[in-house]
Parts: structure tokens; sequence; C-alpha cells
């Protein structure tokens, strides 16, 4: 059987990619990765078209559509348009994978002891489970996002922080048009580093290891020597560049093919095509909570026995 999944993304057309996945009991995942340079009405008007193909499940790239603290939910705008153009076929966006996958991945990083304290999380709201198995695991959290979605200088500390920012932010943000907070199209392409204001915050801290996107990651480029890095959607390009700028130990947490570790967009679309033909079942991202079937997926869907990062490169 064969389940087709296409990732919408607002990022740089350059990144597209085309890559079969040939799994346990004859299923063939195909994964079409369409970049739209950032354009939202292009991205509009292919779900749209998509609506009509031989197509399972549609990931969206480069943009988030649910943000989360603790259990509650908040929407990004831009996102929830393209989700609406998508009447027949099931529109994910990698929080269910951030949520359940990436937080259990990040838990058995740090029981094997491959994260040092302290720990850059470069965007919480994206994140959130993965804060809070940091902070359960005594880990001391640097919480950036307002160095790198708004160009704050200020690191957050804690979560009761987070909660206090957020709450009189949050609504604001998330209207604005969404190349405001988060690099699309040809700005994922720049070379933008934080500003010397900026970057001193962050030199200012012990960091030893960074987890979180990548192109926030690029930002801080210039500061990443030694440093233990756990992020995704990368390139040979990327990685290579990544070796080169001295990290110690790069981690991905997505699938990884081809040299190439795919966003968590995609590993939702996999669920999601899965979920609508093998079990009849079309989910959302909203309130999703089904943790048993997610992990029946990854074990027996994908042929997955141990949840953990691929460990890209490790310097000695």
């Amino acid at each position: 059987m064969n389940l087709n999944c296409v990732s919408i993304s607002l990022g740089s057309s350059k990144r597209d990619k085309f890559v079969t996945i040939d799994l346990p009991n004859n299923y063939t995942v195909n994964i079409f990765r369409i970049g739209v340079d950032g354009d939202i009405l292009v991205a509009e008007k292919i779900i749209q078209k998509l609506q009509d193909e031989e197509v399972d499940a549609i990931g969206l790239g480069g943009i988030d559509l649910i943000l989360y603290i603790d259990n509650q939910e908040f929407v990004v705008q831009d996102a929830k348009r393209l989700y609406d153009k998508s009447t027949k076929i099931p529109v994910v966006d990698g929080s269910i994978s951030k949520k359940i996958l990436e937080s259990q991945i990040v838990g058995n990083l740090i029981q094997k002891e491959l994260l040092r304290n302290k720990v850059l999380l470069l965007s919480s709201l994206d994140r959130f489970e993965i804060l809070k198995v940091l902070v359960n695991s005594n880990f001391q959290v640097l919480i950036g996002d307002l160095v790198f979605a708004l160009n704050v200088g200020k690191l957050i500390k804690n979560i009761e922080e987070l909660k206090f920012f957020a709450s009189f932010l949050l609504d604001d943000v998330l209207n604005l048009p969404f190349n405001f907070i988060y690099p699309i199209g040809k700005e994922q392409e720049k070379n933008n580093e934080l500003s010397a204001e900026l970057s001193k915050v962050i030199q200012e801290e012990d960091i030893g290891s960074i987890i979180g996107d990548f192109h926030y990651l690029k930002k801080m480029s210039h500061l990443l020597m030694g440093k233990i890095v756990v992020t995704n959607t990368l390139t040979q390009e990327d990685i290579e560049a990544l070796r080169r700028k001295g990290v110690k130990r790069l981690i991905t947490t997505g699938i990884f093919i081809d040299n190439r570790s795919f966003g968590a967009n995609i590993t939702d679309a996999i669920f999601a095509a899965y979920c609508r033909r093998i079990k009849k079942l079309k989910i959302s991202p909203f309130g999703f909570e089904d943790r048993s079937l997610f992990f029946e997926f990854l074990h027996d869907f994908l042929g997955l026995r141990e949840i953990k990062g691929n460990v890209v490169f490790e310097v000695k």
C-alpha cells in the first residue's frame, strides 16, 4: 500500500525534496516537500488543488498552527487560514510529534547523559513538553522565545516567567503575519545573525546544549562552538555548516533519509495518513491526546523499537 504525504512549506523552494520510504508489511510512504517561498496565497491554492489528488495527508511546514502552554492551545491565524483550505484531507503541523515524540527523545537523551546543562530552548511555545521534561529533570533552562521570535534582549528563566510574558504578549503575536516572528521564504537563505546586543545576552550564559528550530539556530551560528545541538529540518549542506561552526554533537529528532532530517510536520503527516488509510480515522492536531495510537504508529508502522534521536555527528 502506498501512502502519499505532501508538506507545504512557507520555506524556500530550494529545499524541496521527494523521497520514498519502504516500511515493513509492504507499506510505502511517498513524501513530497513543496516550498512556496513565503507566499501564503500560493500555499492556499496548492492546498485547495490537492483536495482532488491522491493525497492522504498534508503537513504545514515553516509555520506553526498550534502553540501550547500547559494544556492550553493557542492558534496562529496565518496557519489557520491554510488549515481551513483543506476540506477533504487531514492537515497537521508537527505539533503532535513535538508534544509526544520529541519530548520522549529528549527524555532519553537525558537518561543517556547526551545533553549538557544548561540548556537553551530556542522557542518553548511550540515545544512546551520538552520544556517540562527538562525542568522535571532538574536542568537549568534558558527560554529563547523573546530573543529569537521578537528580538527582545531577554532570556526567560522559568515557566512562571514565560506565562507572565505570554499573558500580555501572546494574543497580539498570534495575529501578526507569521514572517514577523519566524523567517520564511528567501529569509531562510540569508545569514541573519543576532545583533551584538542579543548575542551578548546569550554569551553571558554558560550554555552546554541548544534545542530547537534550525532557522532560529542559524541566527546564533557564531555562538555554536563546542555546543550540543538538538534540531531538525536539515539538509546535507546544513549539517556540514554546523560541523564547520564547531558543534560538538548534532542530534536530530525527525525522520532521517539521504543525509537529510525532515521536519516534525512530515512525521505528523505520515501519522495522519496512517490513521486515515489503515486505522480509518481522521485526526486533527487540535486537542490530540491519544498517545497510545501515536506510539502504535511508531512501533508497528514505522518499526521503531526505541524512541531515540539520531546522532548525526560527534566531535571527540
